[in-house]
């Protein structure tokens, strides 16, 4: 199928659009992504060329390289799915010369390159590729300038206590450009203080606030956050220095100051006794309640040394019956008596998705239409249609065409990403041999490239769920 579509690809060119506003610009000049993609998708179009993709950078200033849109462009090209990137002037896709020619590396290492519609640049001759410097090198000169404007602007702003841009942290809202206190929220933070001085765990007061406040659906560093954001003392942090009574604040100065003590010399440390990490971390999850258990280490001295596991929404809020500590001696030989087995199982259905997947191939009507695309270009060449009646077919053609090869890769996607020689080598004899030679970090490593996750019961009884 893939030798099909490269050569659909050779018969009519793939280009991608790339489209990008900053906030300024959109502002400002209106020059909005809508107007850049009507103008490359018409200059496509008549030029018969098969539009792959467009790629859009909404918000992101030319001198950040890390734009999403333009890292999914480089990954493409860098995958020989396209040919050409149409611009609609080269400060959309950058404006200083260093940048330029990290992206214009990877062009050039894939056989890409670009165009611009609105502007004539010929990087082929020595006077064309110095013309571009000069251009980039003024605008990059230009954007440093408005750089500097900006951040006198904000300077200005922050100091009067006005918000500007950026996230709200739980507990505060928006009101008249300031920051206030929100009340629904503000019990949020005095918990998370309250239980960080009850536990002394930053992974504890994560717990406790995630079971009390599910619908805020937090993270560990979220929480963790909530922990160190001055903002909740009324201090704001900025590159020009902290700003005092910034907003109004929720927690004591020497709350705070305390947990910020508490918070640097309870930072985990290597210990020596605990170095080979726990080998199933992340990959139990326990049946009754689904929470991923954590880890409980237990050692008097090195000979005694025990690693547990415990489902926390029971031992942190009595929400799960499942109060087993879990011995992870008693897990890993009970995940070796049920390896077997159950990757035989999964072998098998691996084995009948693959043969499922073959009947249900779609090459033939994807050669057909694409056959019809090819026709349909030829009668346009030869001026047998009108660019309308073109545009409209084409777009059909092409509308389905994608559809097909969505669901095409739907399909494909459907059958585990596995060597399957790989998985049944792990069914030899040797496999045990050579597993009790590994240490603990390489046993660890060996559970995470094949399994995604493991239910465990108060039985020990368990279900494997491959990668």
């Amino acid at each position: 199928m893939q030798e099909k579509i490269n050569n659909f690809k050779e018969k009519a060119e793939e280009v991608a659009l790339y489209v990008r506003v900053s906030t300024e610009e959109q502002a400002i000049n209106g020059d909005s992504l809508r107007t850049q993609r009507e103008e490359l998708t018409k200059y496509a179009l008549s030029n018969g060329l098969h539009i792959y993709g467009i790629y859009e950078d909404d918000g992101f200033s030319a001198t950040n390289l890390k734009r999403p849109a333009l890292q999914r462009l480089l990954k493409d090209v860098e995958q020989n799915k396209i040919n050409r990137i149409l611009i609609t002037k080269l400060d959309r896709l950058s404006r200083g010369v260093r940048n330029y020619y990290k992206i214009l590396d990877v062009l050039d290492e894939n056989g890409v390159f670009w165009q611009t519609v609105f502007e004539k640049y010929d990087s082929s001759t020595a006077n064309g590729r110095l013309h571009i410097n000069i251009m980039l090198s003024v605008a990059e000169n230009e954007s440093a300038q408005t750089s500097e404007r900006i951040r006198s602007v904000f300077k200005t702003k922050t100091e009067n206590k006005e918000l500007i841009s950026g996230k709200i942290p739980i507990g505060l809202k928006r009101e008249n450009k300031k920051l206030v206190i929100d009340e629904d929220k503000k019990q949020v933070i005095l918990d998370a203080f309250q239980f960080y001085k009850e536990t002394t765990s930053a992974y504890q007061t994560f717990q406790k606030l995630d079971l009390k406040y599910p619908e805020l659906q937090l993270n560990y560093m979220r929480a963790y956050r909530i922990l160190t954001n001055k903002l909740y003392i009324g201090i704001k942090e900025t590159r020009y220095g902290n700003i005092e009574n910034f907003c109004p604040a929720i927690i004591d100065n020497d709350t705070f100051e305390n947990t910020q003590k508490l918070l640097k010399k309870n930072a985990r440390k290597k210990s020596v006794n605990n170095s080979g990490g726990y080998i199933f971390q992340g990959l139990l999850k326990c049946a009754e309640c689904g929470y991923t258990l954590g880890g409980k280490f237990y050692s008097k001295n090195i000979e005694s040394s025990r690693y547990y596991y415990i489902c926390k929404r029971h031992h942190l809020a009595q929400k799960c019956s499942c109060k087993t500590n879990f011995n992870e001696i008693k897990i890993e030989e009970k995940l070796l008596q049920e390896f077997n087995s159950q990757l035989k199982k999964y072998i098998t259905s691996y084995e009948y998705k693959e043969k499922h997947y073959k009947e249900m191939d779609m090459s033939k009507e994807i050669s057909s239409l694409e056959s019809k695309l090819n026709k349909l270009k030829d009668l346009y060449i030869r001026d047998l249609i009108r660019i309308e009646d073109y545009e409209k077919d084409y777009r059909q053609y092409v509308s389905q065409l994608e559809e097909m090869y969505n669901q095409q890769k739907k399909i494909e996607t459907n059958i585990p990403d596995n060597n399957l020689d790989i998985l049944k080598s792990f069914l030899s004899n040797n496999f045990l041999l050579e597993y009790n030679k590994f240490s603990r970090l390489q046993k660890r490593r060996l559970w995470l490239s094949i399994i995604d996750y493991i239910t465990i019961d108060k039985d020990y009884n368990m279900k494997i769920f491959f990668v």
